[in-house]
């Protein structure tokens, strides 16, 4: 692999040329190398203006995305030619030129000393390898940027796709992956040698969210403090399925910054068990220092593990899992956060210690009930699975609820993924388990569906959605992997501001 460092280029959403001079200001301001301008996305009597983006204080690429190829803009060569031509008179550091639209406009153009090429293929889910790496190695001018974009799953990007990388030597190259895969591969951008790798705006608190271009973009600054640590920045990241809601990278890259330590913390979907074990080799080898690991895969991780931790190994499941050496080790960070909270809770006399029942029996279940046994609290299990709910109150020494055995309690944990948006309606009977003035502890942090919290504050108790919960298993995974967790008042901030929308 190489350890060249790519240019980072933004991909801005903006439709105007007063919304894309404030974007490339701010890209600038993040790092970025370029920012790229889709016009595709902007209005045809606003593509007359585009002389107004200069002087730009980035070089910029100019993009007209076809509707064929997912963007918003014209599909027949005829009608792209007035406009890409138009384009190509300002300028522009480069322009995108569609492989199969745009080619035969290349002789009308500024020689590539005046404005380079790059020369693009968006391809769907599933295309041939062969036509993946026929596309890479493409037509058009010999010292154009050949980029191709096709969405894989990582199992896919692992198997079949990088092995027919074509090296850098032979030319200048882009591959990105799109969907569950698209973030890993913007990770390797170095190591494989790209020229470019496209970024998205960082997050803002100011103003309305912004969707970015594509999804599985990282953002600009974290892309650029990671390559600027040099090809021993390691990466972490977080797998699920799904993963795109997560708010763990927004939380490794805060404290990785204010602490000065070089890296990278992507999130990548993993839709199998066969490929969460086949991708670990694969992680290691590509400057993986550990990873995350959220629902579905908490159990599949302890068994992938050469060495497990007393968390992991107490619980039954891993959430953190780290690469030393020739070493995969398995740890829990959930039942540190769990405990810490469950403690706050006890010291400043929200919850009197004594019992506490628990909605689930996954992951954060079994994490929760291990807390509870430490604290030596009595603790009741209630979910819609009863054979899981037997053997998870078995194994820590709790008690099986049964909904016409449900009672009230002055603390109830909610360790479902109900309330995320993508999992569905609560099955359990919460509203019999909350006693008025007692307290909800949801471990859905940012919940789209209000369901738990409402049914919460119906019954007069208090509600807490699990920001504090993640805060602080983020903390301890941060511990985990660079020695020291974020200092308390680093902690302290990020609690007060609270989530940031990725």
């Amino acid at each position: 692999m190489s350890s060249a460092r790519p240019l980072v280029v933004v991909s801005l959403p903006g439709r105007t040329v007063e919304e894309v001079r404030n974007e490339v200001v701010a890209a600038k301001a993040s790092g970025a190398d370029a920012a790229e301008v889709r016009f595709d996305r902007w209005a045809p009597g606003e593509r007359s203006r585009a002389r107004e983006l200069f002087p730009s204080p980035i070089p910029l690429v100019a993009t007209l995305r076809s509707h064929a190829e997912g963007g918003a803009g014209p599909d027949e060569p005829a009608e792209r030619a007035g406009d890409l031509l138009a384009l190509a008179r300002l300028p522009f550091q480069w322009i995108d030129l569609e492989a199969d639209r745009d080619l035969p406009l290349e002789p009308k153009l500024p020689p590539p000393s005046a404005l380079g090429r790059i020369v693009s293929s968006h391809l769907p889910e599933g295309a041939p390898i062969a036509e993946i790496a026929r596309r890479l190695r493409g037509d058009g001018p010999s010292d154009a940027i050949r980029k191709v974009v096709v969405m894989a799953s990582v199992g896919a990007l692992l198997r079949e796709i990088l092995p027919a990388l074509p090296p850098p030597e032979e030319g200048a190259r882009v591959l990105h992956t799109t969907g569950p895969s698209g973030g890993l591969l913007r990770a390797w951008a170095a190591r494989l040698g790209f020229p470019l790798v496209y970024a998205r705006p960082p997050p803002t608190r100011d103003g309305p969210a912004v969707a970015p271009i594509e999804a599985s973009q990282i953002p600009a600054d974290r892309l650029r403090y990671f390559l600027d640590g040099g090809a021993s920045a390691p990466i972490f990241g977080i797998v699920g399925h799904p993963v795109a809601h997560s708010l763990s990278p927004y939380l490794h890259s805060r404290w990785m910054r204010g602490a000065g330590q070089r890296g990278l913390y992507v999130a990548f979907d993993i839709a199998s068990e066969s490929e969460f074990v086949d991708c670990i080799p694969a992680l290691v080898d590509g400057g993986f220092r550990g990873i995350n690991v959220t629902h579905p895969w908490k159990q599949v991780a302890v068994a992938t593990a050469s060495r497990v931790g007393r968390g992991a190994e107490v619980c039954g499941v891993a959430n953190c899992l780290t690469f030393r050496d020739d070493d995969v080790e398995a740890e829990n960070t959930d039942l540190v956060g769990i405990l810490r909270q469950l403690e706050e809770y006890r010291r400043a006399g929200n919850w009197d210690g004594g019992e506490l029942a628990v909605v689930g029996s996954g992951g954060a279940a079994a994490a929760t009930l291990a807390a509870a046994r430490e604290l030596r609290a009595s603790a009741f299990v209630i979910g819609r699975d009863p054979g899981r709910v037997v053997a998870l109150a078995e194994a820590f020494g709790a008690t099986p609820l049964t909904e016409d055995r449900a009672r009230p309690f002055s603390l109830v944990v909610h360790a479902t993924t109900v309330g995320r948006g993508d999992s569905g309606p609560l099955a359990a009977p919460l509203r019999a388990l909350i006693a008025p003035g007692g307290r909800v502890l949801d471990w859905v942090y940012s919940p789209v569906d209000r369901i738990v919290a409402s049914t919460a504050e119906e019954a007069g108790a208090t509600y807490e959605d699990g920001w504090r919960l993640l805060v602080y298993q983020a903390a301890a995974t941060f511990g985990v992997w660079w020695d020291s967790e974020p200092s308390s008042e680093a902690v302290a901030a990020t609690l007060k501001e609270g989530p940031c929308t990725e």
